[in-house]
């Protein structure tokens, strides 16, 4: 009988670091014990040949959640023996059954950095990178009233990870490969 593959969603909020940290444990991973790191909106543009804010823009909201459900599942489903590591779009876990589907399929982390961190990475990136927050992009202020209002929607789904972990510290190469070795550490990968 032949071993399941280790898979480990990380989930969260906008600019909570799941991509920095997935690049991170990729990257950081020996040569003889691999992890296959997939960023899912990553994936979805490839798969589509356009940006997530074009597919928002142009094809709705609706279409973008059914092709993000079918895309984790089909990375989910893929055939591999390393650990695989999914960097799943903030709002992965609360349509089309997929946190359930993640709970069955592997270890769900929740990465929960301060607000100030979240807000000040999204204050640096493109407005037009997160759809759902560009609207208020250049406010401080509004931003912060719109990603709180954006956890508590979330909050249902986001509490029935398996876990949480603190992904404040990811601003300089050394607090990355900190954070990095921590996370190995803690979820013994």
């Amino acid at each position: 009988m032949s071993r399941q593959r280790r898979i480990i969603f990380l989930i969260g909020l906008p600019a909570c670091g799941k991509t920095t940290l997935g690049n991170a444990l990729a990257a950081s991973a020996a040569t003889d014990c691999p992890i296959t790191f997939a960023d899912l909106d990553h994936e979805i543009e490839a798969r589509e040949g356009i940006s997530v804010s074009q597919i928002f823009n142009l094809r709705g909201e609706p279409y973008f959640r059914a092709l993000e459900s079918s895309t984790l599942r089909l990375i989910a489903d893929t055939p591999g023996h390393s650990p695989l590591v999914i960097a799943c779009g903030g709002g992965t876990p609360c349509s089309e059954d997929n946190i359930a589907f993640m709970l069955s399929r592997g270890l769900v982390v929740e990465l929960r950095a301060s607000r100030q961190a979240t807000i000040r990475r999204l204050l640096e990136a493109p407005p037009k990178q997160r759809p759902l927050v560009a609207k208020v992009h250049g406010s401080p202020d509004l931003l912060a009233r719109e990603i709180e209002a954006l956890d508590i929607r979330r909050r249902p789904w986001y509490a029935r990870a398996h876990a949480s972990f603190d992904s404040t510290r990811l601003e300089t190469p050394g607090e990355v490969a900190d954070t990095c070795a921590r996370f190995r550490r803690t979820f013994n990968l």
